[in-house]
């Protein structure tokens, strides 16, 4: 005899009865039926350990344990029928026969058309690759990601995947018309077999789903005892506690674990349940203790028996409540002894040479934190950010929402109205996105520094949305929070795009963080119309929302629109303002092709509405030179020129002051600035705060429209230290300068094709440039030797930030441009670098033997030589020395 077949609950219900046994052959029936399903299913369960063997034992031994668990918490005189049992075994049998490939008749097959899978995948390759996959990369994953792959869906889909299990066949290849059903009877397949898979499948539910979800109380089928009914969600309670609680040696044996040699996490579960013995019931507790104590360096396994243990006490708990507030029978165990405190538990599972000390990181005020972290803490005063939180949220919705429905890539808008009311001022952002469910809105929405985007929730509420490449800009999870920079009082109104109007949920924030938020459905007239999330924040003060449109080096106010256009120059979304009228400010992704000099407006907002001659000639400069950059894939990575309006030239500094026309933009939106560059440069976030952005174009996207700048600036014949200034931007980004002015030497401004060309002198000295103007400043005006060049040595700062104490390294050092010869080190990729090779093409020698024999000037070792003449008298400044070699 099994030993399952020992427990009262198989002996009552289906074990053969003393005579007379009215339904000896209904009973009969019921227990070969079970008899065969377990002989198959035991087959079934024995593959999983193929496909997921860093998991804990999920054979037979397991399922037929559950059978022992449940007897133990349902107690000796729980009710249930004959039919209730069979069920009940049905879903102890196929709960977890899902977890392995064998489950699926077509194998991989059935797991790659789920859409779960793409996802996945497209998960796992943006992960490890740092990028959004391709379509088909997507289609053809190399093998460890498949492998990956598989092992993620098996687990995620196999409670599902357990509500066919009953129903569905396998087929005998050799011989295609035998088909093999895990309930060989057909008509208690037909019967039971639904309500099985149904039962298994909400192992995985929440407690209070069980009620909502499972049918109530069955009847008996025909020619059995009218007393043989079924009742699913007692049923359901038993086996997701009988589940739970199922953790002691049995499911981990210790040369088991030797054998497959599990690791990280996996190991912590093989580590403590092969130390536990069964479990014990004292009072309504489950007592769990161990064989011997757990080494400190067992102590991440004690940790997780802990969790495992209060997992199981919340089961029984809830269970409890559920059975109780729906008067069905109660089960005998409703929790788990010392589950409550680890340094009680440690009196049962004990600890040697440390103390189990909850010592876990604890947040005491979780709404200062969030005041701090998502407000001005990490953003600093900065009355835009709440509003560019919100346009961003706002746009992910709709970009998700467009892609899911396969919608147009310029579908969607979104709407910034202000106004007035009895609460004072506030803003409102609306959007025609995806929308949110209460799961959602409860969930992530809530948890500062959790984001709802590319997790397991978004795959199931959204299935198919990252594998079509979904990307939000949002990553971190507290964005959202920002708002409370602005107001207390929030309101989000929201609904998901499939339901219907009267499912519209309204979240309310009364007084910020400091008091719980109010969540209820929607009043006829807040319902939205079409889905989507409308969120207002009203404000403490009416200067915040003067504050968000001033600017302290200019006079004039911008208006919401100008603000809106500059916080968001390259959107991918139609974005409007709303006040008096319904204004169009950014067209989705309209960036790529308007005219040039509304670019520029954009970027500067309320700077550009001085209609001066000086505004007028500088942006007929640059509209011309605005060219596309784009990816090796071909997507559009900026829209730019080299700088005609850098902020260190005062003819553009006396019209705008101290800012740049060149940004860095995140999902669309402005994040910092860039010296050198006009226009925009797609980037990718450095910091949270999202206001560092790294350009994603690399160097080979970069070189060719840098030397096409050049070439468009050399037509222009502008003046050479403008040449010059350009030519350091440039030739940071790996673009050819030949043609245009480096340095300046007797007889004035040098290019690099014109020096390779020149017959030079045995002996060069290199100045900074920067020393001869201050000379020039401190005696007037200098005549340089014949043999002297000034030079700008460094490499230009091409990115601009706020912060500090934050270094970016962009454009990124590449070592193998780095030239390394005796006392010499500098990139090539400065102006000196292009000087000195031009130097060595016209001496018709390799630099690095230049390198070798020449001199640089350091601070340790400072070598000053005459460079010219001032007034006939001469000029003696630091240099390096380039000398010819022999």
């Amino acid at each position: 005899m099994k030993r399952f077949e020992n427990t009262s609950l198989w002996q009552k219900t289906l074990a053969t009865q003393l005579e007379p046994d009215v339904e000896a052959q209904n009973r009969a029936r019921l227990r070969a039926a079970y008899e065969n399903f377990r002989e198959r299913a035991e087959i079934l369960a024995g593959e999983i350990a193929i496909d997921l063997p860093e998991f804990t034992v999920h054979d037979i031994t397991h399922l037929d344990a559950l059978w022992e668990m449940a007897q133990l918490i349902a107690g000796q005189d729980f009710p249930l029928t004959p039919a209730e049992a069979f069920v009940l075994g049905g879903a102890f049998l196929i709960h977890d026969l899902g977890m392995g490939l064998a489950a699926y008749p077509e194998g991989i097959g059935t797991l790659r058309k789920a859409e779960l899978w793409d996802d996945t995948v497209a998960a796992l390759l943006k992960k490890e690759h740092g990028c959004q996959p391709t379509p088909d990369a997507i289609k053809n994953p190399p093998e460890n990601i498949q492998n990956q792959a598989m092992r993620q869906v098996l687990r995620e889909l196999h409670a599902k995947h357990a509500e066919r299990l009953a129903l569905i066949s396998w087929a005998d290849r050799h011989k295609s018309a035998d088909k093999y059903f895990l309930i060989d009877d057909p008509t208690l397949r037909n019967t039971y077999g639904p309500i099985i898979g149904k039962i298994a499948h909400s192992h995985w539910w929440p407690a209070e789903q069980l009620v909502q979800d499972l049918p109530r109380e069955m009847g008996a089928p025909g020619g059995f005892d009218n007393s043989w009914t079924v009742d699913p969600v007692k049923l359901a309670c038993i086996l997701r506690t009988a589940d739970a609680s199922h953790l002691d040696e049995r499911r981990a044996p210790g040369f088991l674990a030797a054998l497959r040699k599990p690791v990280g996490t996996s190991a912590n579960h093989w580590s403590f349940q092969e130390k536990l013995y069964q479990p014990r019931l004292e009072s309504d507790r489950l007592v769990y203790s161990s064989k011997d104590n757990f080494s400190v360096d067992e102590a991440s396994a004690w940790w997780t028996c802990f969790d495992a243990l209060q997992v199981v006490d919340r089961e029984l708990r809830q269970v409890d409540s559920l059975l109780a507030d729906t008067k069905r029978p109660r089960l005998t165990a409703r929790g788990v002894s010392y589950a409550d405190d680890p340094q009680r538990l440690a009196k049962l599972i004990g600890t040697s040479n440390w103390v189990p000390i909850d010592a876990k990181i604890q947040v005491g005020d979780v709404a200062r934190l969030i005041g701090n972290l998502g407000g001005e803490k990490l953003y600093g005063h900065n009355e835009t950010v709440p509003l560019r939180e919100l346009i961003q949220n706002a746009s992910d919705a709709v970009r998700a929402r467009r892609l899911a429905e396969d919608q147009a890539s310029d579908w969607g808008s979104v709407i910034v109205r202000s106004g007035e009311d009895a609460n004072g001022r506030w803003i409102e952002v609306e959007d025609c996105g995806i929308g949110m469910s209460i799961n959602v809105l409860t969930g992530p929405f809530l948890d500062f520094g959790t984001s709802f985007w590319g997790t397991s929730l978004m795959h199931k509420e959204l299935p198919g949305l990252e594998s079509k490449g979904f990307s939000s800009s949002g990553q971190f999870g507290i964005g959202f929070f920002s708002v409370f920079m602005w107001g207390k009082k929030v309101q989000v109104i929201t609904r998901r795009a499939e339901r219907a109007r009267d499912e519209t949920l309204v979240l309310e924030f009364q007084n910020g963080l400091t008091s719980r938020p109010i969540l209820r459905k929607a009043d006829s007239h807040e319902c939205l119309i079409d889905g989507g999330t409308r969120v207002r924040v009203w404000m403490n003060s009416p200067a915040i929302f003067d504050q968000m449109l001033s600017e302290s080096n200019i006079q004039k106010t911008w208006t919401l629109e100008e603000r809106c256009a500059w916080l968001c120059p390259t959107l991918d979304v139609n974005l409007y303002v709303e006040q008096k009228k319904k204004t169009l400010v950014v067209g989705a992704s309209d960036w790529i092709t308007i005219k040039g000099s509304k670019l520029l407006q954009r970027l500067l907002g309320s700077r550009a509405n001085k209609k001066s001659a000086e505004v007028i000639a500088l942006q007929k400069m640059i509209e011309p030179n605005l060219r596309l950059m784009k990816s090796i894939s071909g997507e559009v990575v900026g829209r730019a020129c080299v700088s005609v309006m850098s902020h260190n030239r005062k003819d553009f500094s006396d019209v705008y002051g101290h800012v740049t026309s060149g940004v860095v933009t995140i999902g669309g939106f402005r994040s910092c600035e860039l010296s050198g560059i006009c226009g925009v440069l797609v980037g990718r976030p450095h910091t949270a705060a999202r206001n560092i952005g790294v350009p994603v174009a690399d160097l080979n996207a970069f070189q060719p429209w840098a030397s096409e700048q050049a070439e468009l600036i050399f037509k222009d014949s502008l003046d050479s230290e403008y040449q010059s200034d350009c030519a350091s931007t440039i030739r940071a980004l790996h673009g050819s300068t030949q043609k245009l002015h480096i340095a300046e030497g007797k007889g004035g401004w040098k290019s690099a094709d014109g020096l390779s060309r020149e017959n030079l002198d045995d002996e060069i000295l290199i100045l900074q440039d920067a020393s001869l103007s201050i000379a020039r400043m401190d005696v007037g005006e200098i005549e340089l030797h014949k043999n002297v060049f000034a030079v700008d040595m460094g490499i230009t700062g091409i990115l601009q930030t706020d912060r500090h104490d934050i270094w970016v390294d962009w454009p990124p050092e590449d070592n193998s441009e780095n030239i390394w010869g005796g006392e010499w080190s500098f990139h090539s990729k400065s102006l000196q670098g292009a000087l000195m090779e031009a130097i060595a093409i016209a001496w018709g020698v390799p630099l690095r033997h230049v390198l070798e024999v020449s001199q640089r000037s350091t601070d340790n070792k400072s070598i000053k030589k005459e460079i010219g003449l001032c007034n006939g008298k001469p000029v003696v400044l630091r240099v390096n020395v380039i000398r010819r070699p022999k």
